[in-house]
């Protein structure tokens, strides 16, 4: 193919042919490829005429483009239907094209209904030639006409799967590049974040939601999104982050994705997403089993734990060598208490989600009490007790 679309150094229409079957071994049928090979400015027009039915929508293909396409296509056509060997720039012709193609954004699926219509224009060409004498000779040759087309058919439609590949491949490294620079260099000035969120196709300012993933569940999260081009992934240090515009009522919290992850919903601006995307990754690393999503409604108490005892070491001891007194079965309904308690306020709340008596409650609570020396009725102490209690299993699971 000499067709140029703006990234091939060829130009239009370059290369002229010639045709010589040679001693014919079948002098009817090279007659008529003869006679076609004259006339061949026909089946372009008649390519031309029937290609103005056919839709590639938003692809821009310049006229130029079709019309050269199409007149080394018949070409290439008659050359093979002769028995004749390509020329080499006919023999690249499947794969120039369909690469074009592709990159031009045209359709697979209108790509090949324009392609065979080649065989209804080489079949009224051949009959236009043929007239009554030869329509004998025109019939018996019908198989090499289908296999010269069907043969095009199947090295564009591979060719094409190939660079479009090729594209996605190249576009994928490209949007890696850009979430490196997002969350490595960060996205600078505002007039860079818009250049940023223009590349990346999504609103600078627009609101987001962001999946910190770690450990084996890495895998299983790139599998589930690896087709939705609407969610960006960046993986560093094992750790992978996700995240996409929000959409309301459409949320991850809505619909959780099917492994377990630290989740910051809300985030404002695409600016914001590296150190939301740091925030999910602690709340990752203090998921409770049992649920898919840690976000900071559940794992707060965890990361107040953590933090008061870097700043105040043993802040969780005297409570921990209390409950180590008690008996595991003891220890555990304390604990059970504690944790229903500390999230509903209520004594019915919580002697319904235990199935025991609202009194039962009241005095596993004054136990509690009496055992670390923290009322959970009173807010202040509350707080350090939940916090210290988040330590164990129990309590968080």
């Amino acid at each position: 193919m000499t067709a140029n679309d703006g990234d091939d150094a060829r130009s239009y229409g370059t290369t002229a042919r010639e045709f010589r079957p040679g001693r014919p071994t079948e002098p009817e049928w090279t007659e008529l490829l003869e006679s076609l090979w004259k006339d061949r400015s026909l089946l372009v027009d008649d390519f031309l005429e029937r290609f103005s039915s056919i839709s590639y929508g938003e692809a821009v293909v310049p006229k130029e483009d079709i019309y050269w396409t199409a007149a080394d296509t018949m070409d290439m056509f008659l050359y093979q239907m002769a028995g004749l060997e390509l020329p080499p720039d006919l023999q690249t012709l499947p794969r120039e094209v369909a690469a074009r193609r592709a990159r031009q954004g045209v359709p697979l699926d209108a790509f090949l209904v324009a392609i065979r219509n080649d065989f209804r224009v080489l079949w009224k060409g051949l009959e236009r030639v043929a007239r009554d004498k030869g329509i004998g000779v025109l019939v018996a040759n019908m198989d090499r006409v289908l296999d010269a087309v069907e043969g095009y058919v199947t090295s564009i439609q591979q060719a094409y799967a190939e660079e479009e590949a090729r594209l996605a491949r190249n576009k994928q490294l490209y949007r890696q590049r850009l979430l490196s620079r997002l969350f490595n260099a960060g996205p600078g000035t505002p007039r860079e974040v818009q250049d940023l969120a223009a590349a990346l196709e999504v609103q600078a300012t627009g609101t987001f939601e962001v999946l910190a993933v770690t450990l084996d569940a890495v895998s299983q999260a790139q599998q589930q999104f690896e087709s939705d081009h609407s969610i960006y992934m960046y993986e560093n240090s094992g750790v992978l982050y996700v995240f996409r515009q929000q959409r309301k009522g459409l949320t991850w919290r809505h619909e959780p994705p099917d492994f377990p992850a630290g989740y910051v919903p809300g985030v404002e601006g695409l600016d914001a997403v590296p150190s939301a995307a740091a925030s999910a990754l602690v709340l990752a690393q203090q998921k409770r089993r049992g649920t898919r999503l840690a976000t900071m409604e559940d794992a707060w108490m965890g990361i107040a734990s953590g933090l008061l005892e870097q700043k105040f070491p043993g802040f969780s001891t005297s409570i921990k060598n209390a409950l180590d007194k008690c008996t595991p079965v003891e220890r555990q309904r304390l604990l059970e208490v504690a944790r229903s308690y500390g999230r509903t306020g209520s004594i019915k709340e919580t002697s319904e989600e235990l199935f025991c008596h609202r009194n039962t409650v009241v005095n596993r609570l004054h136990s509690l009490h009496e055992a670390i020396g923290l009322d959970l009725t009173v807010p202040g102490e509350a707080a350090r007790a939940l916090i210290a209690l988040s330590r164990y299993s129990e309590f968080t699971d």
